[in-house]
């Protein structure tokens, strides 16, 4: 399955996109409370870190490292955020991000563009289309979706779901609020700390789901079983 912050060799097309938060709300809701001082790198070693570098670290990410970057669920939770003493530079581009089994890599530059890449020696870059603040706030949702909540359930793309117009109104009963929207994939808020998600089926069916179905996670146990029981997901353990 591919689909946003998966290694791909084309760019993504990305959908016209509601006003965002800030970086900082964003983490602050994820986590169900405010960021801390010790959630964050400390800002003496994210200046260390840029006066080292050649290339210029752009604020959507300071301020996303500034409140969340000693956090593993994540910075860690599913792709690898590089901590700020290995940031490097290739070229104009600042490597920032590597995928969970080391297939490819993310970068950015002056201008806030997101690239990737599957070769350090020879980058063949491709742009991630949106800007670094639209790319952050999306891989901090999904993050958390794939592995940063301890809780985590399927329900099969069968039945009602099975078909993008079921898929919306089974939705719309939760009721499921969107928050990603972005390479075929699919994030809604449920509830506090909960979160509905799948990835697309096809390019030119977005809304259908790819199997293996829809995912439930949630950060607390209690409401993570209650929602598993009231919206038919099995417990993937």
């Amino acid at each position: 399955m591919r689909g946003l912050l998966t290694c791909v060799n084309h760019p993504i097309a990305m959908p016209h996109r509601p006003a965002r938060p800030p970086l900082h709300d964003t983490a602050a809701w994820l986590l169900g409370r405010a960021p801390t001082a010790s959630d964050g790198t400390p800002a003496t070693e994210l200046a260390a870190a840029a006066a080292r570098l050649p290339c210029p670290v752009p604020e959507p990410l300071r301020t996303f490292y500034a409140a969340v970057g000693r956090t593993p669920a994540l910075m860690q939770g599913f792709q690898r955020f590089a901590a700020p003493h290995e940031w490097e530079c290739l070229g104009d581009k600042l490597l920032f991000m590597e995928e969970n089994q080391g297939v490819c890599w993310w970068a950015t530059d002056a201008q806030q563009q997101v690239w990737q890449t599957t070769d350090l020696d020879a980058p063949d870059w491709y742009a991630e289309q949106g800007d670094l603040e639209t790319f952050l706030h999306s891989i901090a949702y999904y993050q958390m979706a794939q592995g940063g909540y301890p809780h985590c359930g399927l329900r099969a793309a069968t039945g009602a779901i099975a078909t993008p117009h079921g898929l919306q109104g089974w939705l719309q009963t939760l009721p499921a609020q969107p928050v990603v929207d972005l390479g075929g994939l699919h994030i809604y808020t449920v509830g506090p700390q909960a979160l509905v998600w799948h990835l697309g089926s096809e390019a030119d069916a977005p809304l259908a789901v790819a199997d293996p179905g829809v995912f439930l996670s949630v950060l607390d146990g209690v409401q993570f079983n209650a929602l598993c029981e009231r919206w038919g997901f099995d417990d993937l353990g």
